[in-house]
């Protein structure tokens, strides 16, 4: 039987089966090659290095491939982490490789009538046609890729999940300021990471391209766009160019890496939502891993904070 990440301790040498995940080779003082990577068994994760790594072993290294993996637990920075000696294919006898991967809590059509449901309510012509035709062009993608390699909504569906989810909470702020232009919201939020799907490999071996390390998913996002509007004819239009702006803008703050601040109200609501939706599904992960009256492990998302989880019922 495969030993687990909450089960293992350091100090102790297991086998695990484990899905690989934001793989990156990395160079020792020596000029020898390491790999630097995350380690999913199903439930959890596990930093792992990979330092003896010869061509062989690294030419079979994949994003989101399942292996069995034998080495030893070592305390890094009073974490634990997996040095891994040696590692190969899990085959499906051994292992049930469905199972490390995460679906988001809807279904792809499930997912596809809600999201059709919030564009049936955009009144403005041009914004409906904008969202239905980008949409069409990546259907697939759209509701199959994750929202984020590892941060938030990193699961099959994630990024379509993610789009719901602000979708919903949106709803709220829009009945409580009658003077946001609705339309707007919806459109934005349905199309402000739609870059996404050129940014991300794939639905489960999920890497970075060359387009997403090169121009990252917000100007991919702003090319996708106008490349729809001027097919249609409405690259010069306000429209269009509130939509630039949302997507432009949907992180908030320059240092955040978007090129503009939001400077309309639409454009700020939906970095706030974008925003608090990606921080709390990431706490959410941390806490199903955490028991009442302890510290979460800290968190990349919170500026490396630990949480504590109050034990009240």
């Amino acid at each position: 039987m495969m030993e687990t990440v909450k089960s293992v301790k350091v100090g102790d040498k297991p086998t695990m089966a484990l899905k690989f995940q934001t793989i990156q080779i990395k160079k020792t003082n020596a000029n020898d090659d390491y790999a630097s990577l995350l380690g999913f068994d199903g439930e959890d994760l596990i930093e792992c290095k990979i330092w003896s790594l010869s061509e062989d072993k690294k030419n079979i290294l994949v994003n989101g491939e399942v292996y069995i993996c034998s080495g030893t637990i070592k305390d890094y920075q009073g974490k634990k982490q997996f040095n891994i000696s040696d590692f190969r294919y899990a085959t499906e006898d051994e292992v049930d490789k469905d199972s490390f991967y995460q679906y988001a809590p809807l279904s792809k059509n499930d997912l596809q009538s809600k999201i059709s449901s919030y564009i049936n309510r955009i009144d403005n012509v041009n914004l409906k046609n904008i969202v239905i035709t980008v949409l069409k062009k990546y259907v697939n993608e759209y509701f199959e890729y994750p929202a984020a390699t590892t941060i938030h909504h990193n699961f099959i569906g994630g990024l379509s999940y993610h789009v719901y989810s602000m979708l919903f909470l949106s709803e709220a702020y829009l009945k409580m300021y009658p003077f946001l232009n609705k339309d707007l919201v919806f459109a934005g939020i349905i199309l402000h990471d739609i870059g996404k799907v050129k940014e991300l490999s794939g639905a489960k071996s999920v890497s970075y391209t060359k387009q997403g390390n090169l121009l990252g998913h917000i100007s991919i996002g702003a090319n996708i766009l106008h490349e729809v509007c001027v097919g249609l004819g409405l690259e010069d239009s306000e429209e269009a160019l509130a939509l630039e702006h949302i997507i432009l803008s949907h992180h908030g703050l320059l240092e955040y890496g978007s090129p503009k601040e939001p400077l309309m109200a639409e454009a700020q609501l939906i970095y706030l939502i974008d925003y608090g939706d990606s921080r709390f599904a990431s706490l959410e992960k941390y806490y199903k891993a955490t028991n009442k009256g302890e510290y979460t492990d800290s968190m990349f998302a919170f500026e490396k904070r630990s949480f504590y989880i109050p034990d009240i019922e």
